[in-house]
């Protein structure tokens, strides 16, 4: 008897904890017209959406594993961390004045944020767009590089075979690295129902160092760079025709209470209609005759420049020109595992720096 009443104070428990557990979620969702997306409270991810005649879900991602096989990355100095189910990043989602969010804890030095907000000039009835801005925030006392990474597993093209398409390339079939985003501008998933495009160049947008399209274990995996190889196939031993885009931004060092950011669009559309390219952004007005602000202090080879205007007060300071070179300094010390844009990328930026004070 005792033990009957036990077992069903337990199973009530059990009911109570399951039904407090879904009242307390905290997974947000922000909608235009038909499309819907959605950001998950217990692993740090989204999904993106419309709803059909029917009511029913089409994604424009993977829908397994719980949604987290679209994700983003952080490197912070040569630690990495997956901003989905990492056990050492805590996150919760969070509404801003133009939607929402998710906040990242990563340690107790760099906290990220994922900001996503609808693009009001579009009523989300054929098509729409959601800005995505990736905030990092360095609450330590001491300057760290900080690395964003996007791996975004696309389902649309898979079926079909024709998986992504970018301006440069109408079709691409199998594994590319996309080293010319000022060409190819976007990247585009798409089947006969309805299409996803991420916009990676152009006004307020965050041009990456690197995009490819591969098989998604692979660019999931634990190397942070996954170099594809051109005419590769989308296959692995762990899946089949699986494939996805992976996007990374170049490496940013964030002094000690400051933040720095990138952004992308994605712009997505049902049926025949196409998604926008980053077009309604407007065009850059070029500055002419060039002031003391605007003059060019450097530039080089790979198309990286800074002006006067370009370069803050923090960067003239004496700590944060050590940290720069004590930085480079790790960075060459160890040939197996340098990065050569990143190398590249500090040094454009301390010699930028050192013709700037020599101005002065």
């Amino acid at each position: 008897m005792i033990m009957n009443y036990i077992k069903k104070s337990l199973c009530l428990l059990f009911v109570a904890m399951f039904f407090l557990a879904n009242i307390f979620a905290s997974d947000m969702e922000l909608q235009q017209g038909n499309f819907i997306l959605r950001l998950f409270e217990d692993s740090g991810t989204f999904s993106l959406f419309y709803l059909t005649e029917n009511g029913k879900q089409a994604y424009f991602f993977s829908p397994y594993d719980d949604f987290s096989s679209t994700f983003f990355s952080v490197k912070v100095d040569e630690k990495i961390y997956k901003l989905n189910r990492d056990s050492s990043v805590e996150f919760s989602t969070y509404e801003s004045e133009t939607g929402a969010g998710i906040k990242y804890s990563v340690g107790k030095e760099i906290e990220v944020f994922a900001d996503f907000s609808f693009v009001p000039e579009f009523d989300g009835v054929d098509s729409g767009c959601v800005k995505v801005e990736l905030i990092v925030n360095n609450v330590s006392s001491e300057s760290h590089t900080v690395v964003l990474k996007g791996v975004f597993d696309t389902i649309l093209g898979e079926n079909s075979g024709l998986h992504f398409s970018t301006s440069r390339f109408p079709q691409i079939t199998t594994e590319q690295d996309l080293e010319m985003m000022m060409v190819d501008k976007w990247v585009r998933s798409f089947n006969d129902n309805c299409s996803v495009q991420f916009l990676l160049n152009g006004t307020d947008i965050t041009v990456p160092q690197n995009v490819c399209v591969a098989n998604k274990d692979l660019i999931s995996s634990g190397v942070w760079q996954y170099v594809p190889k051109t005419g590769r196939s989308f296959n692995s031993v762990f899946s089949y025709n699986n494939s996805a885009v992976g996007v990374l931004w170049n490496p940013m060092i964030v002094t000690p209470n400051s933040k720095s950011s990138v952004c992308f669009y994605i712009s997505f559309a049902k049926g025949s209609s196409v998604p926008t390219d980053s077009k309604f952004l407007g065009e850059a007005v070029p500055q002419s005759p060039l002031n003391e602000k605007d003059e060019v202090v450097y530039q080089d080879e790979y198309g990286t420049t800074y002006t006067l205007g370009t370069l803050s007060d923090e960067q003239l300071d004496p700590k944060y020109i050590e940290a720069l070179l004590n930085r480079i300094r790790v960075l060459e010390a160890d040939p197996t595992k340098v990065d050569r844009m990143e190398v590249l990328q500090l040094n454009a930026e301390l010699d930028a720096i050192l013709e700037k004070i020599r101005r002065m």
